[in-house]
């Protein structure tokens, strides 16, 4: 008979499962606590990636940030450069309030340093493809290019990451690029007076047509003076380049027609207030030129075309009515490096001023 203490340990003592030994038993244990082991390393692996994860996330967003500050901060100093360019004519001033302005903007949580060097003078222009095209250098300026950076040797030297050092990338550099183009133009009406434009009504159709185009210019965020020169045997200088356009229409409403056709004389007048009083060197210069007829005084029209033409100014020509010289105004185009136009009647001519005041008072931008 059993004891109480031996009745006790036989309670206590542990109990195989049949067919199983104790060896099995140890085998499945082991086995357990490898496979607790193998998960403690593998968390330990993915809160190791996790962290990581966080870290490159964390600085990818801070680079983001910095480049979003690195483009506002390079716009701001375009805008204020190409702004300042178009009031003073001054390069040497553009580059001046440039560099203030991004002073003032900060980059990294440091201001935005830009040398002279990073400022770029030229041309924006109409490209083949329909794109608007920056020329260096080229001529009259319009644009002017920014260079923003945060590099290696740039006056605001490289960003700091928050992590960067984990990957043995403790910095980044950024670099944005901003052209920003103003239109500023002087053009120059020069119209046919002579008498023949009493025909049909041709020069009220002429008034009608070029109050829509002052109309358009004076609605257009372009920054433009026009001046009006007229012609018939002789030639008069009616308006000054001006920005109160409204002058325009009121000399064309006092203008008298009479006489023959010069149409020399009136360009060469045009020429006259074109470059007459301030020089602005940064300016796109226009000249348009209207006549009803043929040529019949002074010397020929594309001698003087040539000569407005080489002191940098756009030539467009426009021919109205049935007895107007198209050839030779087409010519004249050509030379001026403008396009050349034709209108049968009154309706015709509103469109072909609309088409032009439109064209002109596009803004360029890149």
């Amino acid at each position: 008979m059993k004891t109480a203490e031996q009745s006790i340990a036989s309670i206590m003592k542990p109990t195989l499962p049949p067919g199983m030994s104790k060896s099995t038993n140890w085998k499945q244990r082991q086995r357990a606590r490898n496979r607790q082991g193998a998960m403690l390393v593998l968390i330990c692996v993915m809160l190791f990636a996790f962290l990581v994860t966080v870290a490159f996330s964390v600085d990818i967003a801070y680079m983001n940030l910095v480049k979003s500050e690195l483009r506002s901060a390079t716009d701001a100093a375009a805008k204020a450069a190409a702004e300042t360019l178009s009031r003073s004519q001054d390069i040497n001033l553009a580059i001046a309030k440039g560099k203030e302005i991004a002073l003032e903007n900060k980059v990294a949580n440091k201001p935005l340093q830009l040398t002279n060097n990073d400022f770029v003078f030229g041309r924006s222009a109409l490209s083949s493809t329909g794109t608007f095209d920056f020329s260096q250098g080229g001529r009259p300026i319009n644009s002017v290019r920014v260079n923003g950076q945060r590099m290696n040797g740039s006056l605001s030297g490289n960003v700091q990451l928050f992590f960067g050092r984990i990957f043995n990338v403790p910095t980044f550099q950024v670099q944005e690029f901003t052209t920003a183009t103003f239109i500023q133009r002087d053009i120059v009406l020069v119209v046919d007076r002579s008498g023949s434009m009493l025909d049909f009504n041709k020069f009220n159709d002429l008034r009608s047509a070029i109050s829509i185009f002052t109309q358009i210019l004076a609605d257009s965020p372009v920054d433009e003076r026009v001046g009006l020169a007229s012609y018939s045997t002789t030639e008069t200088e009616d308006v000054q380049l001006t920005e109160d356009l409204s002058l325009i229409n009121a000399a064309m409403s006092a203008m008298p027609v009479d006489g023959f056709t010069n149409i020399s004389g009136g360009i060469d007048a045009g020429g006259r207030v074109m470059f007459k009083g301030q020089q602005r060197d940064f300016v796109e210069r226009t000249m348009i030129v209207l006549t009803d007829g043929l040529q019949n005084r002074g010397r020929p029209a594309r001698l003087a075309a040539a000569d407005v033409a080489a002191r940098g100014t756009t030539i467009h020509a426009i021919t109205f009515g049935a007895d107007a010289d198209q050839a030779a105004m087409r010519n004249v185009a050509a030379i001026g490096g403008g396009r050349f136009f034709h209108a049968n009647n009154g309706s015709q001519l509103r469109q072909v001023f609309t088409d032009i005041a439109l064209t002109l008072s596009t803004i360029i931008t890149e």
